[in-house]
């Protein structure tokens, strides 16, 4: 079956493993060459990559990838658990903050809409991952949907990669606090209004339109009621961001969408190799069908050129931030 697969039409092995053949290799070649890991006599380095990804990308149970890869299943968990520990050893390497030099994201840089936000570094945001978990421990894991999750936050950057991932309901305010932390003077991250706004936080005004579909609705929605609707509207589209990438990352990774039999820290552990891989095939991988399905942000040319004249004029303080941009906005 996996000579088949990496010998076969692209389309074949971007369905089944989720990337394409080129990337497929690169990363086994990555794990082999780091020694995380090895082929052995009865299983190749490739086939206990393809269990994993197969396994992740479509979210079956250990049976089923026996009966596609014709091994016992206890060859499976043991090469599913390596490949695993291996891939998430290479998130240091694969989602990383920016540099402090890096250059501001060609989509604020070429836009003058949204000059005012050129020290943005990305946007922050949780999302709900189903999971398995002991009925006498369920009661802090269930969402408001009703299910047990674990919730994943991430800061993403505007071309679609993980910059920070932390899973798990434990030690969530301590890995934000690192976040924050490492964020640099004068650099901040845009939030939705659940979070406080902070220097480092940037929030929308509450009150005030948000969501970009309230924008969208009509032509009279377009027009924008005040200053602090317009800012809305921009940090909203930015934002949009993070909400497209998890719906990449849950598209690819079916494995995200259920619960798992697995114990609590390797579903976790799974939810941050997503991430890595994620992030590995937008290094390797130029072209990718799942992106483009996404669609592009959404583009509105209303008001185009409405802040040129400010840019520049940012003095991004504590106490001013939120107010500032506003005004430079409108």
């Amino acid at each position: 079956m996996l000579c088949d697969i990496l010998s076969g039409h692209h389309e074949c092995c971007c369905h089944h493993f989720r990337m394409s053949v080129t990337t497929f290799i690169a990363l086994r070649d990555t794990l082999v060459e780091r020694g995380l890991i090895n082929s052995t006599r009865n299983i190749t380095a490739d086939e206990q990559l393809g269990i994993f990804l197969y396994g992740i990308g479509h979210g079956v149970a250990n049976r089923i990838l026996a009966e596609t890869f014709q091994h016992s299943g206890e060859t499976i968990s043991r090469h599913f658990n390596n490949v695993l520990r291996g891939i998430v050893r290479l998130k240091d390497d694969y989602i990383m903050l920016p540099l402090s030099n890096a250059a501001v994201y060609p989509r604020i840089r070429n836009n003058p809409n949204f000059h005012p936000f050129k020290n943005v570094i990305g946007a922050v945001d949780g999302t709900h991952i189903p999971v398995v978990v002991e009925r006498s421990k369920q009661a802090p894991f269930r969402c408001r949907k009703g299910f047990t999750s674990q919730n994943m936050m991430a800061a993403v950057s505007f071309n679609l990669n993980f910059l920070f991932v932390c899973t798990g309901w434990e030690g969530s305010a301590a890995d934000m606090r690192v976040l924050r932390w490492a964020c640099e003077t004068g650099k901040y991250y845009l939030v939705d209004s659940g979070y406080a706004n902070t220097e480092k936080f940037l929030a929308p005004y509450r009150g005030e339109r948000y969501h970009i579909s309230q924008f969208n609705a009509s032509t009279r929605a377009r027009v924008h009621r005040n200053p602090r609707d317009l800012y809305n509207h921009r940090h909203a589209q930015l934002r949009n961001v993070v909400e497209r990438i998890f719906g990449i990352l849950k598209k690819r990774f079916k494995i995200l969408n259920v619960a798992t039999p697995f114990s609590y820290k390797v579903q976790c552990l799974i939810a941050i190799a997503c991430c890595i891989i994620h992030n590995f095939i937008r290094r390797h991988q130029a072209n990718d069908n799942i992106f483009s399905d996404e669609g592009a942000d959404e583009q509105d040319a209303e008001n185009e050129g409405i802040v040129a004249d400010l840019v520049g004029r940012l003095n991004l303080k504590f106490e001013s931030t939120e107010e500032v941009v506003a005004e430079s906005v409108g």
